[in-house]
């Protein structure tokens, strides 16, 4: 009766590719003892295509990445009116703090011309990036380039893990020999101090350093990048123009503090120079007039 159930089944499809993919199924299910009857509005050529073509599970792909530690960096570079950037910077912040983030750093740079850009560096748990990614992005800034890196610190997270276990067995064996109401020479306590105090010292310095890795580890950098562009006139940008006015002011006054410096050095020289030029005239004038066709006859 299965047998029979399951070759019905077959001689429905009317896809030979389908009919035998099923026939394959069947005769499987057969040898293991059963090919059930589906439900009325189920087409069997569907669940055949259905099967090959679905997507693994959710939590398939979680137990492929389970166990590995990533840190991850995203950064943005942003282009907004530079009047606009301090505003956009402190609004940005103020978001990030309400989002339970931690602020790493914060730049301001204002340039003679008027320009201002801005950086931020901030972490930020993974569930709440998106909601950061939407504020940072809003006008009026404007997305130029939008970047993300990942680093595996698995490994390292696995070696201090594991030399902060054995570090923490060997403080305790020296803590219970320490402790142990056993006669010690002096010598022996020395030892087992200096040793024990050694071992809480690494201990801590090793549990640092495994909060720092899960610390990049459990949430995201966000590095913002703001760059201000200077105002338009008229929808003209005026301000090679300006930077040309600017800097022929400055060569200008180079000049003539270089003029300046020139005649402070020269202007003590001078009577030397002159009384040269005095010397050379005079005795110049003396051989040519020795010298002169008049004299000779």
């Amino acid at each position: 009766m299965v047998a029979r159930r399951c070759t019905d089944q077959i001689t429905q499809m009317g896809d030979p590719m389908a009919r035998w993919l099923a026939r394959t199924i069947a005769l499987a299910t057969i040898a293991l003892g059963g090919c059930e009857q589906p439900p009325d509005n189920f087409a069997p050529e569907l669940a055949l295509r259905t099967a090959a073509f679905a997507p693994a599970a959710p939590a398939a792909q979680a137990a492929n990445a389970a166990g590995q530690r990533l840190a991850i960096t995203h950064t943005f570079s942003l282009r907004l009116p530079s009047q606009d950037v301090e505003t956009v910077q402190r609004r940005d912040l103020a978001e990030c703090i309400k989002l339970g983030c931690t602020v790493l750093n914060t730049q301001v740079d204002r340039s003679i011309q008027g320009r201002v850009n801005a950086r931020i560096s901030v972490r930020i748990a993974p569930d709440a990036f998106a909601a950061f990614a939407a504020i940072i992005t809003a006008a009026p800034a404007e997305v130029v380039t939008r970047a993300e890196s990942a680093e595996d610190k698995t490994i390292p997270l696995l070696d201090v893990e594991k030399r902060l276990a054995a570090k923490t067995a060997l403080r305790d064996r020296l803590a219970a020999m320490l402790a142990d109401p056993a006669p010690k020479t002096p010598a022996e306590l020395v030892s087992i101090e200096k040793e024990l105090s050694q071992a809480q010292g690494e201990i801590e310095a090793a549990t640092a350093q495994r909060d720092y890795l899960r610390t990049i580890t459990d949430t995201v950098r966000v590095d913002v990048n703001y760059m201000g562009r200077p105002a338009l006139v008229g929808g003209v940008d005026f301000s090679p123009i300006s930077n040309a006015l600017d800097g022929f002011g400055r060569t200008l006054v180079a000049s003539v503090g270089s003029l300046i410096s020139f005649l402070a050095v020269a202007i003590p020289w001078l009577p030397l120079i002159a009384l040269v030029i005095w010397a050379g005239r005079r005795t110049f004038r003396r051989w040519r007039a020795r010298n002169a066709p008049g004299r000779a006859t």
